[in-house]
């Protein structure tokens, strides 16, 4: 299996609507920490 692919990031205004998008769910406080945690410590890769 190649591991040459590229992993897809998030750019700033993804987030921001990402983040929008949290506070309409059910419990966005959660929600929001748990995206902002994983964005943060490289869960999920941000560009640059």
């Amino acid at each position: 299996m190649s591991l040459s692919k590229q992993a897809k990031t998030l750019t700033k205004p993804q987030i921001k609507l990402i983040t929008g998008l949290i506070h309409q769910t059910r419990y966005p406080v959660r929600n929001q920490a748990i995206f902002l945690l994983s964005v943060r410590a490289g869960l999920r890769a941000l560009s640059p």
